[in-house]
């Protein structure tokens, strides 16, 4: 994923004398925590998880493609083999989930480096979240003749293929206004400000982290204790993956931008600084309402949302340019 310039000017990596600075404003087991949320969030550490997810999407990605082969070898296949279907496609989402749960982790450990940054992160998985939606219709068409398939199939396919499309130049797009940021000039107060926020952002992640994955646990749960007691009772059984943890990610996200907005005030007050991360805030609402809506209604609120965040970043950029200017024509005088 693109590494973006945001209030912080650097990326998630830091040295070992920035992260000190960072720690000391924080007490004793805030730092502690800091500390754990350094290591986990580390090269190292993010490099061991990419590979455990790629470790874990083969296994799932085999297993599925298994089950599918083995339920068109057997007449009678058992519960559990049938609810896979029998369209190989379809184990293309067991990987993919996978790595769309990567994906949040990024956007966890994106989240300290900077409020832009994350932004795109929640813009990056929501557009992922709609090719997954393609892969699933993908599976559900059972008609080799593509020019047969049913309109109430096709139609469907085919938005959610170029919403996820548009999507991804918006992404791009917002990527890019985002590298253009003007930085302000620093002071000491507003260095010290600045690490603090870090710090306190820090451990805003590790609360997150810790939610995130007691919410993915819960979900795969409850979705393991209702595949069992259909299997129990003979009733059958949908493995299809729905979008409910990405609803309370979202929903999540959305507090968590607030609490954000509301730390950012101790770097600054700026009226500008403050209405583009209140917008942003505005964008993951209707991204979270975007995937509860019926097509093609949630792509075009989700297309809304980014278009929105483009636009503030625009308009933030040109507020700090022209007072950027107004701050150097003040030292000149001077």
């Amino acid at each position: 994923m693109a590494a973006l310039s945001g209030e912080s000017g650097r990326d998630i990596t830091v040295t070992t004398t920035q992260k000190e600075k960072e720690r000391r404003w924080i007490s004793a087991p805030g730092a502690s925590l800091i500390r754990i949320y350094d290591n986990c969030f580390s090269d190292v550490g993010k490099g061991a998880l990419k590979r455990l997810v790629m470790k874990i999407s083969i296994t799932g990605f085999s297993a599925h493609l298994g089950l599918i082969f083995l339920g068109h070898c057997l007449s009678h296949p058992p519960l559990l083999v049938e609810a896979v279907g029998n369209n190989y496609l379809a184990a293309i989402s067991t990987p993919f989930n996978l790595v769309l749960f990567y994906e949040v982790l990024t956007l966890i450990a994106a989240l300290p480096a900077s409020t832009t940054r994350s932004i795109a992160n929640q813009f990056e998985i929501v557009s992922l979240i709609f090719v997954r939606d393609v892969f699933r219709d993908l599976s559900a068409v059972n008609e080799p003749n593509w020019l047969r398939i049913h309109p109430d199939q096709g139609l469907p396919l085919f938005f959610d293929m170029w919403a996820g499309l548009a999507m991804f130049v918006l992404v791009t797009v917002f990527q890019q206004v985002a590298q253009r940021q003007v930085r302000m000039p620093r002071t000491a107060a507003l260095t010290a400000s600045r690490e603090k926020f870090i710090a306190q952002k820090k451990l805003v992640a590790l609360g997150l982290t810790v939610l995130l994955l007691s919410l993915a646990a819960y979900h795969l749960g409850r979705f393991t204790m209702h595949a069992w007691v259909a299997l129990l009772t003979g009733n059958a059984i949908t493995l299809r993956s729905t979008s409910l943890f990405y609803n309370d990610l979202f929903t999540v996200m959305i507090f968590t931008d607030v609490l954000i907005l509301i730390l950012s005030l101790v770097i600054s007050g700026r009226y500008e600084m403050v209405f583009r991360n209140a917008a942003f805030v505005i964008s993951i609402i209707l991204i979270r309402s975007s995937l509860t809506e019926e097509r093609p209604y949630g792509a075009v609120i989700a297309l809304s949302a980014m278009v929105f965040g483009i636009l503030t970043l625009l308009v933030f950029n040109y507020h700090s340019r022209i007072r950027a200017s107004e701050l150097q024509n003040t030292g000149k005088h001077h």
